[in-house]
């Protein structure tokens, strides 16, 4: 059970994080040299639609997965590492829901606002920056 909950915590961490890598690092560049402003708005939120839904199965997952090994390992709630990435996932799932749920789709609407498309882009950023000190935390913690 333990090794299970642990690699389905790995895994849903991989493609949570891989996707808003992925659309960080490639899909923003590459929309941005696209001359059509349509297309590049289209684009943005179609991929935008798909990756919520995969994004919030992977933080599903990640909830879940983590009070099951929380289960095993409850003296991890003593551990102070432990306690700052419990705090900063909160923090990123708050976040997540602010871009996904609020931010998103006022950018993302035909004649979206740009005001709302620079806070999305700021807080997703900010979010990338929080999950990437959650992951080094718990690798930390198997250290």
């Amino acid at each position: 059970m333990s090794v299970l909950a642990r690699s389905l915590h790995v895994i849903a961490a991989i493609t949570w994080i891989g996707g808003m890598l992925f659309v960080a690092l490639v899909l923003v560049p590459v929309a941005r040299r696209l001359n059509d402003p349509a297309l590049r708005a289209r684009l943005f939120h179609e991929t935008g639609l798909q990756f919520r839904t995969v994004g919030w199965v992977a933080l599903a997952v990640l909830v879940a997965t983590g009070i099951v090994n929380l289960v095993l390992r409850p003296y991890l709630l003593t551990v102070p590492r432990f306690q700052v990435k419990l705090g900063l996932v909160v923090v990123a799932l708050l976040l997540a829901l602010v871009h996904d749920f609020v931010l998103g789709p006022r950018a993302g609407a035909p004649g979206g606002n740009p005001r709302a498309r620079i806070w999305a882009s700021w807080v997703a950023r900010v979010n990338v920056l929080v999950v990437l000190a959650i992951v080094v935390l718990g690798v930390a913690l198997r250290g």
